[in-house]
């Protein structure tokens, strides 16, 4: 076994760095950048396992930005200061307290990120202090843009407010600036022919310069685009936070936006005429190869290439080429999954090739490299019904060869599958009786990344009671094997108070020593919990209403209001919100 922390030094950075220069994304040995979307929550990287799998995580960047954070965490929290740990006292005084102020909040108009789906965060260097003006947040918003409606917005100055701590970012006050919020970097409402929202995630560049993201109706094929913004477009001289004065983008380039520009590119995928739409498929990123996949509601799983235009020689010419559709996939490059409904976002377990993405219809589908169907997919998880289909993506963890899937029934209870990445040795979790709503994918604590120790190890997760009348909170365990332990889980918290009510995606953050999970109910509740060890409550809850969209967290810095959460609220003023992580205010 390799304990990836001692090693890191050695390949990981050195095999990251030839791969941003082999890019032309990294302009300074001594700058690293940070990419944190939807994706880096679904495809998972241990820091210990074989040497050989450790060697072959360095095909994806989010490896080594997991492993990097890790590092950087361990030595901050090694060197804590007096200051930091009466801060992490302070934090268990303010337990159970319900907290009414927070960091900032930002209307993004009629609708904002849809549920299940996540921001995307850029942190331009995190070897350096928190940057106020590179450093951002785009949020996606599911309503039709016009001049009055961004469908893709983002804020700098994140690290702004004064509560608990003074923010770095916080300005003087100003009749065009409160001086303790973000500020809009840039809004856009990207418009092709179908007028349509951002229902599903974005994803970065890596060196953040440009955003990938679909526009989608249902009835109409779903519009990929790669957008080159250009900051202070769409931004209000007479409201810095005022995120509904986009720049309305309606004419497209024909090849590559360059970065800077404020133009993007457009291109419809899917099968033309059928009418599908795009609700839960975000798209994933494979940076080596520049390609990503995507999927739509009638079960086309797509591979475009270029995507950002770093690989192909081409990329360096006159006429740099725009996304298309890899037609070397597939049937000229799409696979239609048998479902032939909606697709969750695909992911690639680098360490196989293979992509694994859910189906409405319950099933866990995996195909190889060229889009040859996986000999023993699919693998059933749900029962298709109205709550019995994946909604989420899969969890992929290709270092330990598995791959974890969720749904809210399989037609008694709800369930937690984890197969192995050649869909073999299906293994059930179950979560309670089914509750009748969505299940949403789990999280890991630390332990599942930093330890050997498979015991130690707990995947957190969403299910019910025995009668289905209550939400509990489950930590399923791992046997010496690394395969979850079958059954209903050991550990188990009643959310008490909340009855049955549909979770939001988990998220997990290691914060100098503390452990932490974040979640929210749609009934209008965002919990955090330490789970050093199994909770027993929470640490510190808030008020959203409507609940919350997926959560990217930041590990940044000591510095004040540098390390948060980023959501949007999914009712009341649909609102882009940070709060700390340490107290959720």
């Amino acid at each position: 076994m390799c304990q990836l922390s001692k090693l890191l030094p050695a390949f990981c950075l050195f095999g990251f760095s030839l791969l941003l220069l082999a890019q032309g994304e990294w302009t300074s040995p001594n700058r690293i950048g940070l990419v944190q979307d939807w994706s880096t929550h679904h495809a998972v990287f241990p820091r210990n396992g074989p040497l050989s799998a450790m060697l072959a995580a360095q095909h994806d960047p989010r490896a080594f930005y997991s492993w990097r954070v890790a590092a950087l965490d361990a030595v901050r929290t090694t060197s804590t200061s007096a200051a930091q740990t009466e801060t992490a006292v302070d934090e268990r005084h303010r337990a159970n307290l319900r907290m009414s102020n927070r960091d900032w909040s930002i209307s993004l108009g009629s609708a904002g990120t849809a549920g299940a789906m996540y921001p995307a965060k850029f942190t331009f260097d995190i070897n350096a202090t928190p940057s106020c003006a590179n450093d951002f947040v785009v949020f996606p918003a599911n309503q039709s843009p016009n001049a009055t409606h961004e469908n893709l917005v983002a804020f700098s100055n994140l690290y702004s407010g004064n509560v608990n701590s003074f923010g770095i970012c916080n300005r003087t006050t100003s009749a065009s600036d409160n001086g303790l919020a973000a500020t809009v970097k840039w809004s856009y409402a990207v418009s092709s022919s179908i007028a349509a929202g951002v229902s599903t995630s974005p994803a970065l560049s890596l060196n953040g310069t440009k955003v990938a993201f679909v526009e989608s109706k249902s009835g109409s094929q779903p519009h990929f685009h790669v957008l080159a913004w250009k900051n202070g477009d769409g931004v209000n001289a007479s409201n810095k936070q005022d995120a509904q004065s986009p720049k309305v983008l309606s004419t497209f380039t024909a090849s590559a936006p360059v970065a800077g520009s404020g133009t993007a590119t457009d291109l419809a995928f899917g099968v033309s005429g059928a009418g599908s739409g795009d609700t839960l498929s975000s798209p994933f990123v494979d940076y080596g190869t520049d390609k990503a996949y995507i999927g739509d509601d009638k079960g086309h799983l797509v591979r475009l290439k270029d995507v950002f235009c770093t690989i192909n020689v081409a990329c360096t010419g006159a006429a740099p080429p725009a996304p298309s559709i890899d037609t070397s996939w597939g049937t000229a490059g799409t696979v239609t999954v048998a479902c032939g409904s909606k697709l969750t976002g695909p992911v690639v377990d680098f360490f196989t090739g293979n992509v694994f993405v859910g189906c409405s219809d319950g099933k866990l589908y995996g195909f190889n490299s060229s889009g040859t169907s996986l000999a023993n997919s699919p693998v059933t998880v749900g029962n298709g019904a109205a709550t019995g289909g994946i909604v989420d993506p899969p969890i992929v963890d290709g270092a330990n060869g598995f791959v974890y899937a969720v749904s809210g029934t399989d037609g008694a209870n709800a369930i937690l599958v984890q197969t192995k990445t050649n869909l073999t040795s299906r293994l059930v979790a179950t979560l309670g009786k089914a509750g009748g709503q969505n299940l949403h994918a789990g999280a890991f604590n630390d332990a599942y990344f930093s330890s050997a120790n498979s015991a130690a190890w707990l995947l957190y997760v969403c299910g019910y009671n025995g009668g289905g009348t209550q939400s509990f909170l489950f930590g399923v365990g791992f046997a010496a094997s690394r395969s979850i332990i079958a059954g209903t889980p050991a550990n188990s918290l009643n959310f008490a108070g909340v009855g049955v009510a549909e979770c939001s995606p988990f998220t997990e953050i290691l914060n100098s020593g503390t452990d932490r999970l974040f979640l929210s109910f749609l009934s209008g509740t965002l919990d955090g919990f330490n789970i050093n060890a199994f909770p027993t409550g929470t640490f510190a809850t808030a008020p959203e209403t409507g609940g919350t969209s997926g959560m990217i967290v930041d590990n940044v810095g000591s510095q004040g209001q540098a390390s948060s959460i980023y959501f949007t609220t999914l009712g009341g003023s649909h609102s882009a919100v940070k709060l700390t992580q340490s107290a959720l205010q």
